[in-house]
């Protein structure tokens, strides 16, 4: 079961999400840029959407993404993950998956 399910067609909304670290604790995003990338599982190298998100607090680790009409087209599971970037770091939240289903 995916952890995300959108309709094929739905685009221009937000995806909202609080980074953590491993023990559940606000992340603070203060001078990072965050990523949200998404890929075909078993083409990690080749993402289907690699574009900023708008950090919303940084000290409460908040920020989100607004899916554009060109991200998904095609109705598959997709894996993705937040990329945060820092002066030479490079870091990145874990895997999760996202379900695009044909719309009603």
């Amino acid at each position: 079961m995916a952890d995300l399910t959108i309709p094929k067609s739905d685009k221009g909304f937000s995806l909202a999400f609080t980074v953590t670290d491993s023990a559940g604790t606000a992340y603070n995003l203060t001078g990072y840029t965050v990523t949200f990338k998404a890929w075909r599982p078993g083409s990690p190298g080749d993402p289907v959407v690699s574009a900023a998100c708008v950090k919303d607090v940084d000290a409460s680790g908040t920020c989100h993404y607004v899916i554009l009409a060109t991200d998904f087209i095609v109705e598959a599971e997709y894996l993705w993950e937040l990329e945060l970037t820092k002066s030479g770091y490079i870091e990145s939240t874990r895997h999760y998956t996202l379900r695009i289903e044909e719309s009603a």
